[in-house]
């Protein structure tokens, strides 16, 4: 009984954002932001973005797996995948990863070159490691059968990556954000014989193998994975902006059209803030200010076209405050089970 009600809720859950009698909603009038976006603003092409390798440190595991240069390419990859940015020529763009190294040292400066992209992504890796664990083997006998049961030896690889990644604007130089990347893979396999007879998996003479040294493989793998824990963040700092459209009501549910949709990655039951623009007065020098607010959130529909979609709005009086031109910006969460997945995925590579 408690499966069915269980099923019930996730059903419901997952068909809240189903616009039925779509032909039924009656467009609504929608008052407009005295900030209105432009019609370059409307075409909303992807940001260029260029991603330089990351500083390795002096860190001898790092560089001996390339690995500022593996995880830049994990992070264009990410990129790509998301369709978060159109990716620029890393090679092309040596000037530009010159001034990021002296505004980090001088913690400031701005870039004067050709602007050839709207972002950089640089970073640093704080930490690469491999370790390696010998675990001696066993034999003994099942008595239950009297069968001889024998464990091998084995060596356990495991590799732990730590950094972060800094986002750049351009041509300002300014970080618009910072995230850390924290990463970990692992392996084992049984340990090899030079020699030696095997009877009944008990080994009699013969030299064991030496465990590997390094593996660069391995750190490569555990830097992949500090992007993929790291993908959330990356996501929501280079999520796409759209705006608000139309509004449409059919007896109290009201739904927005919005300047998004499948070629930006939107999928339906994604979630999005709105945030609307406002001139206010600064009460102590009296001059007016553009304050910028979250006015409103909900989920993308079932409804989504190439370059548009409808949105449901999680509160019925956020609908009533927001207006023509309002900016929408899609927010990622960490899933519940993207924790469990991870470890288990982890598990079986291991």
């Amino acid at each position: 009984m408690k499966i069915k009600h269980l099923a019930l809720i996730l059903l419901t859950a997952s068909c809240s954002t189903t616009i039925s009698n779509f032909d039924k909603y009656q467009k609504q009038f929608l008052a407009k932001t005295e900030f209105m976006p432009t019609k370059e603003n409307l075409e909303n092409k992807p940001p260029k973005i260029v991603v330089f390798a990351l500083e390795e440190n002096e860190n001898d595991v790092a560089k001996q797996a390339q690995l500022g240069n593996s995880i830049a390419n994990n992070v264009e990859n990410a990129l790509a995948q998301n369709r978060l940015g159109e990716l620029v020529d890393r090679k092309a763009n040596v000037k530009l990863q010159k001034e990021i190294a002296l505004t980090e040292m001088n913690k400031t400066g701005s870039y004067k070159g050709p602007k050839v992209s709207d972002y950089a992504i640089s970073g640093s890796i704080s930490n690469a490691g491999f370790n390696s664990k010998y675990s001696s083997g066993s034999t003994f006998v099942n008595p239950k059968n009297g069968q001889i049961v024998s464990i091998p030896p084995k060596y356990t690889y495991s590799s732990d990556v730590a950094g972060n990644l800094k986002i750049y604007e351009l041509p300002s130089l300014t970080v618009v954000q910072t995230i850390e990347i924290v990463g970990k893979k692992s392996r084992s396999e049984n340990v090899q014989q030079n020699g030696g007879l095997n009877l009944a998996g008990l080994q009699i003479g013969g030299e064991q193998v030496k465990g590997s040294s390094r593996d660069d493989g391995l750190v490569r793998r555990a830097g992949e994975d500090a992007i993929s824990n790291a993908l959330v963040d990356l996501k929501n700092a280079l999520a796409k902006k759209g705006y608000i459209l139309e509004k449409r009501t059919l007896d109290k549910k009201t739904i927005f059209k919005i300047s998004l949709g499948s070629e930006d990655g939107i999928k339906q039951d994604d979630k999005f803030e709105v945030s609307g623009q406002y001139e206010i007065e600064n009460a102590i020098t009296n001059e007016s200010e553009i304050e910028r607010r979250v006015i409103g959130g909900g989920s993308v529909s079932d409804k989504i076209d190439p370059k548009s979609a409808w949105v449901v709005i999680d509160d019925p009086k956020q609908a009533e405050v927001i207006r023509l031109g309002d900016v929408v910006k899609m927010k990622y969460k960490r899933g519940s089970f993207d924790g469990v997945l991870r470890a288990t995925k982890s598990m079986i590579e291991s």
